[in-house]
């Protein structure tokens, strides 16, 4: 009795009924999607397959919102895990492919749209082909591929045709951020307009506070700051109700800027210590710039020069992070491109040599005389493919060295540089070693590409990367990590030990004879090392404390190395 009892129960719920009013609720009140996301988390055991696997879909959403993107990736796999259906599989894909992006993942993020872009051309319904390039437009947009964000959206309005508000709503709202993007202002700023109107008469209201916010930017890329304004403090009230912190923290940074212009250094002082205090994840990097650049400018007018050359600094610092991983972002889209290409070509020359070998069966049954032309012919396309295939296979390796590698002195770039050392400092944190960090300055390089031009200045950075390709051992990890800064990672490594090869490196390079360079000049370096402490969990706080040594360095009259 009571089995039937639970059973009619079980019937009387309509889990998709609730997984349709969360999905809702995600687009309208986090909290109370929150809510709703515990309750069927309890109730998981009644419902199917499918459904579990959309209410892990849906839980991820509110990941992304937080910018948990491991956490997203996480619960995006366990969606997998219960057999999704076509169109919640491209929803899965293109959410996977966000969350790698957030994390810099580009490589895995490419290959994902690859695929995802495969499964829609292969779909019949239009439904779920326009669900598909909703998200597949802002995939687009993280990849700053703005004309193909155009090209969708209009795509999405004429498969639509108003059917899907939700769908028409979105479709609205990107249009006008590919023309932002792509200096269309008037077009962007009614396009916007109309977005807000549309998808406030049809209640969603996460996507209308996006509108707004678009309509400020709009100004403020034309110099209308104080009309810009009220727009970012609308809309930042209106993200702070969903717990949005990807759009808070970037509202900060722009109201930052705002009041700057406006001449009120008190509140964009306030709003950029909010962005300033931020972690050093890819999420935060661009409004972090913007906020020390405004720091800068700030310390510097009122007088604070060596505060204002120290913002300056770190701006700079992260200007280059960014255009690093832009770099590696674009020969990530470049490999998988050229995979693809490799792909379509092999299966083509697959069926152009099926066709051949059957041509020449038939001349081999109708003319036995002919067989030696056949195997010549065979053995000749043989070799031709072989000798394509290797040269793909050796292309394809450049373009990945291409991604890794800094193109002028043949050390790793930041972002691989980075990305090594944390797998190694995980081995490391494991096993109970040590770990330790040299971050190397040039003291006044800027003087030597001054007085003796860029060529010059290329010419040390090599020389210095050669010298700590001398000294570094084997295991340990080199990167240039931007203009004149490098660093050694060293696994397994000491403080003692890593202060004794930074002193080694500093002299060395005080000992660089530059006559070979057409002029005489002194390299010498400020080195800042340390090592982890027990409460260590990551990389960051060693590179920190190693940057904290390097400027002591400075401070204490350069070309030595400083220890902590």
């Amino acid at each position: 009795m009571a089995l039937l009892i639970s059973d009619a129960i079980n019937a009387a719920v309509d889990f998709d009924q609730q997984l349709d009013t969360l999905e809702v609720a995600l687009q309208v009140d986090l909290t109370e999607s929150e809510r709703q996301i515990e309750t069927l988390e309890k109730q998981q055991n009644q419902l199917s397959q499918l459904q579990v696997a959309r209410f892990h879909t849906l839980s991820s959403i509110k990941h992304l919102y937080l910018g948990e993107f491991e956490q997203a990736l996480f619960t995006l796999d366990k969606a997998l895990l219960f057999k999704p259906d076509n169109e919640l599989m491209t929803q899965i894909s293109m959410y996977k492919i966000t969350a790698n992006i957030g994390q810099n993942n580009y490589q895995q993020a490419f290959q994902l749209l690859e695929e995802s872009l495969a499964r829609i051309d292969s779909y019949d319904d239009s439904k779920i082909k326009v669900n598909a390039y909703i998200r597949l437009m802002n995939v687009y947009m993280e990849l700053d591929a703005f004309e193909e964000m155009l090209t969708t959206a209009t795509e999405i309005l004429s498969l639509n045709k108003g059917e899907n508000k939700k769908n028409e709503c979105y479709a609205k709202l990107y249009l006008p951020v590919a023309n932002l993007k792509l200096e269309n202002f008037e077009l962007s700023a009614s396009q916007f307009k109309e977005a807000e109107l549309y998808c406030n008469k049809h209640n969603f209201p996460l996507i209308v506070a996006m509108a707004i916010k678009g309509q400020s930017h709009v100004l403020f890329e034309t110099g209308q700051y104080q009309a810009s304004l009220s727009g970012y403090l609308d809309s930042l009230e209106r993200y702070q109700a969903f717990k949005f912190h990807i759009e808070i923290h970037d509202s900060h940074a722009y109201l930052s800027e705002v009041y700057f212009h406006l001449g009120d250094y008190d509140q964009a002082l306030t709003y950029a210590k909010l962005v300033e205090q931020l972690p050093n994840e890819p999420m935060n990097l661009k409004g972090k710039k913007r906020t020390f650049h405004v720091q800068s400018m700030i310390a510097s007018k009122q007088g604070k020069f060596k505060e204002a050359y120290q913002y300056q600094v770190q701006a700079h610092a992260i200007g280059v992070q960014l255009l690093d991983e832009k770099k590696v972002k674009e020969n990530a889209y470049q490999m998988v491109k050229f995979d693809s290409a490799e792909k379509t070509r092999e299966l083509n020359k697959l069926v152009q040599d099926h066709e051949m070998i059957a041509k020449q069966r038939s001349i081999l049954n109708n003319e036995k005389s002919a067989s030696f032309m056949f195997s010549t012919v065979l053995a000749g396309t043989v070799a031709l493919l072989a000798l394509l295939l290797y040269t793909a296979w050796n292309q394809r390796n450049q373009f990945r060295k291409q991604a890794q590698v800094d193109s002028l002195t043949g050390l790793f770039n930041r972002g691989a540089g980075i990305d090594k050392a944390e797998n190694e400092f995980i081995k490391t944190l494991a096993s109970g070693g040590t770990f330790s960090v040299v971050v190397i300055d040039l003291d006044w390089f800027k003087k030597i590409n001054d007085s003796f031009g860029h060529a010059t200045g290329d010419w040390a950075l090599k020389k210095v990367a050669d010298t700590i390709n001398e000294y570094k051992r084997s295991t340990d990890i080199a990167c240039r990590l931007g203009g004149e800064e490098f660093a050694i990672f060293m696994p397994n490594t000491d403080k003692m030990l890593a202060n004794e090869v930074a002193e080694n490196v500093c002299q060395a390079f005080a000992n660089i004879n530059t006559r070979y360079s057409g002029h005489q000049f002194t390299i010498t370096a400020s080195i800042g090392v340390s090592d982890k402490a027990e409460e260590d969990l990551s990389l960051d706080p060693i590179i920190n404390r190693a940057d904290t040594a390097l400027y002591q360095a400075k401070s204490h009259g350069r070309n030595r190395v400083v220890c902590l």
